[in-house]
């Protein structure tokens, strides 16, 4: 899919999300609400216009500081989930007001190290997922999340913009698991996976893909394209209804970051174990 500028989804705005609200200054403090609306979905991102979108560095330190943690309610919130939903959504409750304020940011936080612990889906892009989920509306966030997972596969992390201690070595995860994306930079790095580096790299990470997500959110850019590894294997393991031909499993991911026996050859012959045939009843 080629770029495409996608600025309908910004046009409804802060005006669509709750009757009433009058947006004054810079600081977006809220007048005048009649009456209370329901939030609805999308909850929509501020129009250019209003001066009320969000900056990308401020964010970046944001999402560093959120994985580091930030007390809400007398409770200390932390680590990658809550970071990057946190420096999204928790800017635009401050900037804003409702709908934004009635989000509880913390919710996310189970979201770290990969959904439980369990280094599933890298908590961070969770977070900043969940986040463009409440902003866009449902084609629109598919493609903005397409355009993020596809970046954090392919660019080397964490970019040590803020890096208060100094740099901390870089990798390409080529994946969006947390265990893939932790595991070569540990490898790349030198560092254990408990150690404080570790920590330190995944809340820069955290600041790079909050401020990537709203970078993404500010320009209403679409349309990166799915990495050519992922696309050669869609050749034979697209979502189908013939097993026979390969179409078995699905995704977009970069199959040969986890399944390195593959070798590249026409057909299903890269299979050691081609699937057999049903037998007749």
């Amino acid at each position: 899919m080629k770029d495409k500028n996608r600025r309908e989804f910004l046009k409804a705005g802060v005006a669509t999300i709750a009757a009433g609200v009058a947006v004054s200054g810079g600081l977006g403090t809220l007048a005048g609400r009649a009456e209370a609306a329901p939030a609805s979905h999308p909850l929509g991102y501020p129009d250019p216009a209003s001066g009320l979108q969000l900056d990308v560095e401020e964010t970046r330190l944001m999402g560093y500081q959120g994985y580091k943690g930030i007390e809400i309610g007398g409770v200390k919130h932390k680590h990658c989930g809550f970071a990057t939903f946190h420096a999204i959504i928790g800017q635009l409750a401050d900037k804003v007001g409702e709908p934004y304020s009635a989000i509880p940011t913390q919710m996310m936080e189970w979201a770290a190290g990969g959904a439980a612990g369990f280094a599933t889906l890298c908590g961070a892009l969770n977070g900043a997922c969940a986040a463009i989920g409440l902003l866009c509306g449902n084609s629109d966030a598919k493609l903005f999340i397409s355009d993020l997972l596809t970046w954090y596969s392919e660019t080397a992390l964490p970019t040590n913009i803020v890096a208060p201690t100094g740099e901390l070595p870089r990798s390409v995860a080529g994946s969006n698991l947390c265990h893939v994306s932790v595991t070569r930079w540990c490898l790349a790095s030198g560092y254990a996976s408990g150690s404080s580096e570790r920590s330190e790299r995944c809340a820069r990470l955290a600041g790079d893909v909050a401020a990537f997500t709203v970078d993404l959110l500010n320009n209403g850019i679409f349309g990166s394209k799915t990495p050519g590894e992922a696309a050669s294997c869609k050749v034979c393991h697209y979502k189908g209804k013939n097993y026979q031909t390969g179409q078995f499993t699905r995704g977009q991911m970069n199959c040969e970051t986890c399944h390195l026996e593959i070798t590249k050859v026409s057909g299903i012959d890269h299979m050691r174990h081609p699937p057999k045939k049903p037998k007749k009843k």
